[in-house]
């Protein structure tokens, strides 16, 4: 029997899965040198992009340390992040005659679980020029998505922005915009947003409860339905559970449990009462 290898964590692959990823430079020293190296890494990302067929939702170059949220519709983050700060060392090490490791080690993750986490990871990555003293506008601020996301600017290829749509919802594009803009503006943006919400997801409205772009990205992805389902509670356990708070109990089984709206929906209507 072939035991396997302590001493590496095995690398998350989950297909559709929504992931906060980052990296530092070698003893914390520069990934990028100049704007031409940022724009190699950024023309790799749309090659690699293309070809493992991943989402970039959002992300941000700083001088010694990189941030990116990204979805793995085909559960292969390992893969494309390998692929991609492999080519790009390669390359840097090529451009500037040095040898040796350009990383400061495997890429770090956090796999983001619900829209309120994708927000609040999309801030942190926008706001981190700022925080280091790099911009003091988040907008001006060149090698982050903000400004083509809150619509500064034009939404560049490898750019995903259709999450922007799905946390404003019934909102056009340009009004989500706006609607971004005034929630970073705030001191507290993930505050802002919930208290916002609340104009758009009440206690009656189940349907825009059940409405989740972090669970979309599951029913979109090509993992077997059986991964999600096994251990989960029954419907009617979740819903009965949370008698009180219908809302909640309708929004964790669509996002952590992965049911389906119109598994919900009727379950709902059969555990109404009389």
């Amino acid at each position: 029997m072939v035991m396997p290898r302590m001493g590496r964590a095995l690398r998350p692959n989950i297909p559709g899965g929504t992931y906060h990823v980052m990296n530092r430079g070698n003893r914390k020293e520069s990934i990028f040198a100049d704007d031409c190296d940022r724009r190699q890494f950024l023309r790799t990302l749309i090659e690699e992009q293309a070809i493992h067929g991943v989402k970039i939702l959002g992300g941000t170059l700083m001088k010694n340390h990189l941030h990116l949220v990204v979805v793995t519709l085909h559960g292969n983050l390992s893969d494309f992040m390998e692929q991609q700060e492999g080519r790009f060392a390669r390359y840097s090490n090529w451009r500037h005659q040095r040898v040796g490791h350009l990383f400061q080690g495997p890429f770090r993750h956090v796999l983001i679980e619900s829209d309120i986490h994708l927000l609040t990871a999309l801030c942190y990555v926008f706001m981190n020029p700022v925080a280091a003293g790099q911009a003091t506008q988040l907008e001006s601020y060149k090698w982050s998505t903000y400004a083509a996301t809150a619509g500064y600017t034009n939404v560049p290829a490898y750019l995903s922005i259709d999450w922007l749509e799905a946390l404003f919802p019934n909102l056009p594009l340009v009004e989500a915009q706006q609607r971004l803009r005034q929630t970073m503006g705030g001191v507290r943006p993930v505050v802002t947003y919930v208290r916002e919400m609340e104009l758009y997801v009440g206690p009656a409205t189940i349907h825009e409860v059940i409405r989740s772009y972090t669970a979309e990205q599951f029913d979109l992805s090509t993992m077997p339905r059986v991964y999600r389902t096994a251990l989960r509670p029954s419907l009617n356990a979740l819903l009965l559970e949370a008698a009180g708070d219908r809302p909640r109990s309708v929004w964790e089984a669509r996002v952590s449990y992965g049911y389906r709206n119109v598994e919900i929906g009727e379950s709902c209507t059969s555990n109404q009462q009389p």
